[in-house]
């Protein structure tokens, strides 16, 4: 085990006090870093920016994180996991396929506004290959994202399962698709527009479920298709 540095030691000491002050400057410094990582993306972001942001020297930012990595990973950690719990919770519940698509849609828009920035920062970023390495916070995240992925891709199934979801592609396909709608929200919204967030996410919902053309102009039920080749699953 390699020798901790002084300003390791003493940013150890002040985790195990968890003073008031500290726990305070830990969150500032949390809050100004997903400001920074979120203008300008992980790589091109500093420890420099982040202390420039908010006043302070870049020494003073290492008796409370080690790194630019460390910084990112606390950020990313909790919102990915309350977000991708949630999603799971809601996909094992007893209600029916198409009011799970709405809930999740819902929860993971009203992330993106009770987290603001976090939950951003958690999709704007490449995170599971940051690095390219293969370490434990590598594995981590792409357990994130294929348990996400599972989750919402057990909703599709279901209403394929109970009938109420008709679909022109492969269930995966049609996962990939639905988590598209709301992972790219990340590029326009902020918070306090004149639409909740929870009610963007059940439009988006709306939109899926019930498509964009009036009732009377989809084609019905059993019209032609360009392509009969059955989808491959995915």
């Amino acid at each position: 085990m390699a020798a901790r540095t002084g300003i390791g030691k003493r940013r150890e000491a002040n985790a195990d006090a968890s003073s008031e002050f500290y726990q305070e400057r830990r969150k500032a410094i949390i809050d100004a870093a997903a400001e920074v990582f979120q203008e300008r993306g992980y790589e091109a972001a500093t420890l420099g920016m982040i202390a420039e942001k908010l006043n302070t020297d870049r020494a003073s930012l290492y008796y409370y994180f080690g790194s630019k990595q460390e910084l990112f990973r606390e950020i990313v950690r909790e919102v990915a996991r309350n977000t991708i719990e949630e999603a799971e919770a809601i996909a094992k519940s007893n209600a029916s396929a198409k009011l799970k698509l709405v809930e999740a849609f819902r929860s993971v828009m009203g992330s993106y506004n009770s987290s603001y920035p976090y939950m951003h920062v958690f999709l704007q970023e490449n995170f599971p290959t940051l690095s390219g390495s293969k370490d434990d916070w590598s594995a981590e995240a792409r357990d994130w994202a294929q348990r996400y992925y599972l989750a919402i891709r057990s909703i599709i199934q279901q209403g394929v399962d109970e009938g109420s979801f008709r679909l022109p592609l492969s269930v995966g396909l049609t996962t990939l698709g639905v988590l598209g709608t709301v992972n790219w929200a990340h590029r326009w919204y902020k918070p306090g527009g004149p639409l909740a967030a929870e009610d963007i996410g059940e439009g988006f919902a709306d939109m899926i479920l019930n498509g964009v053309a009036p009732l009377e102009t989809q084609a019905p039920a059993d019209a032609p298709r360009r392509s009969r080749r059955t989808p491959r699953k995915a």
